[in-house]
């Protein structure tokens, strides 16, 4: 009888990734065939984002409709489930770990726990240790689909034939939600950029000291309003708004940023994979340090590899 692992997936393609990628470790060191579950969270009146791994070439399949909680009905029966595995030893879920103050860390222990035959994994799992030992398996599965479509890309060549740096912001973190945004929201957001912009700006002047000749390129979420914001000398904007879907457009962007030679990563989940993916060999990758950012804590208390440097 073939022993199922569930991943239960949401938010958008960088949390995604993370679910994915911890998913496919977990099944293979649980010797367990891995589906994934694209429609149930997304189901969710309140949920803004969608399914968006669909562009990358997955080992793994989709799971039938019978094996996930799809609409009211399922949601309510999940809830249950998940009340009744609390006291039964052959557990249904896998649900990531938790600090009393509600911040996650690496933890393999449920790697050992008996599990029913279809088992469901939840969580965001933002840590490189849950994958890093199927790193080359899943680098290949996070391939493009239109990967040769990317390469004809107007900035391609010359990301891949310059000293070239990464750089993001992440606007509008606190705006996208599900009800009213308050006053405190956007005040939140602007804070954020403000303390973005000042960490790439120290990054740009590292960077000038070790590397000769570097160009800058650098990518948003909302690239227009960004030209009104700031104005960075030696800095290329990325705009691929001329790609009209707008899965495909991240999967570009995603695509162009691997192939930077160096990086200045904020705590963006699709910043992220966009350094993890990188090929290069001798990548210069900073990262703020954790007190860096005044109104936003970091999830994960293993979200940064520990190869990437503190600034």
């Amino acid at each position: 009888m073939e022993e199922k692992l569930i991943i239960r997936l949401s938010n958008n393609l960088g949390n995604q990734m993370f679910m994915y990628a911890a998913a496919y470790a977990a099944s293979k060191k649980m010797n367990r065939t891995l589906y994934y579950d694209r429609i149930s969270s997304y189901s969710s009146y309140k949920n803004i984002t969608k399914f968006a791994l669909d562009g990358f070439n997955l080992f793994e399949k989709e799971a039938e409709n019978k094996f996930i909680f799809k609409g009211t009905a399922g949601y309510f029966k999940r809830k249950l489930l998940k009340k009744i595995d609390k006291i039964i030893s052959k557990k249904k879920f896998i649900l990531e770990n938790k600090d009393k103050n509600k911040a996650t860390y690496y933890n393999h222990k449920f790697l050992n726990e008996n599990y029913a035959s279809t088992a469901y994994m939840e969580g965001y799992y933002e840590s490189e240790k849950y994958f890093i030992s199927y790193r080359d398996e899943i680098k290949k599965q996070f391939t493009p689909k239109k990967y040769l479509n990317y390469k004809n890309n107007k900035y391609f060549r010359n990301i891949l034939n310059t000293e070239s740096v990464s750089l993001c912001v992440r606007q509008n973190r606190f705006l996208e939600k599900y009800g009213k945004v308050t006053k405190e929201d956007q005040i939140n957001s602007d804070k954020f950029v403000s303390d973005q912009l000042d960490f790439i700006n120290k990054a740009i002047t590292y960077f000038k000291t070790k590397i000769k000749n570097p160009f800058f390129y650098l990518w948003s979420n909302d690239i227009l309003n960004l030209r009104n914001k700031i104005q960075l000398d030696n800095v290329i904007f990325i705009n691929n708004d001329s790609i009209k879907d707008e899965t495909e457009k991240i999967h570009c962007d995603l695509f162009l940023m691997s192939n930077c030679k160096h990086f200045a990563v904020i705590p963006s989940a699709f910043n992220w994979w966009g350094c993890w993916l990188s090929d290069h060999k001798n990548s210069i990758i900073l990262r703020p340090n954790n007190k860096h950012f005044s109104n936003l804590d970091i999830k994960n208390k293993d979200y940064w590899p520990l190869k990437w440097n503190e600034i």
